[in-house]
């Protein structure tokens, strides 16, 4: 099983917490070469202009467009990471597919988080149609609605954790969704 013990989820949430750190260093330094590119188009098109056709103008133009919008993106990226930083999952059930091998740990959290590195997601929005099955099933038999169709197996782990400003306050495990936060309190 993977993360057995709540010492191990505390250390992987450690583990995560760098991965989005390094994330958000990344996109700070793609941020500041897009700016770059930004007011280097921008100091090519002053200093170019009176030479230049129109169609030549307006692909520079789009170019900035471009860049901006990119950088725009990169931004709206970062506030993601950050705000999964503080608070990366409130959720993990692990779901063993029907003919796999071992389960899959899936960690649950307001945004999801996609490890290039590793090619895997380590976060998994509460959208997501893997999601649903935190909300809609006990331990046991499970399915969920995919692109390509029904995906069934079986839960068999359910947690639920309290993460605020990056720390860990709880984790309880659970067959049950339990709501209540007092009684989640007192349960952990």
């Amino acid at each position: 099983m993977f993360n057995k013990t709540e010492k191990d989820e505390r250390n992987y949430l450690e583990e995560v917490k760098d991965k989005l750190q390094s994330a958000i260093n990344q996109i700070d330094i793609n941020l500041a070469q897009y700016a770059k590119d930004v007011q280097a188009q921008k100091d090519y098109l002053w200093e170019h202009k009176t030479g230049m056709d129109h169609v030549e103008k307006v692909a520079v133009h789009q170019s900035v467009r471009q860049s901006a919008l990119t950088g725009e993106a990169a931004v709206e990226k970062k506030k993601r990471l950050r705000k999964l930083k503080q608070s990366p999952w409130f959720g993990r059930f692990d779901f063993n597919e029907k003919d796999a091998f071992k389960p899959l740990p899936v960690y649950v959290g307001v945004h999801a988080y996609y490890d290039e590195a590793l090619k895997e997601n380590l976060v998994y929005d509460w959208r997501a149609p893997v999601s649903s099955m935190f909300y809609d099933f006990e331990l046991g038999p499970a399915n969920y609605e995919a692109p390509t169709g029904e995906v069934e197996g079986e839960i068999t782990l359910k947690r639920q954790f309290r993460i605020r400003f990056g720390e860990m306050e709880y984790m309880l495990e659970s067959s049950l969704n339990i709501h209540d936060e007092v009684l989640q309190r007192e349960l952990g």
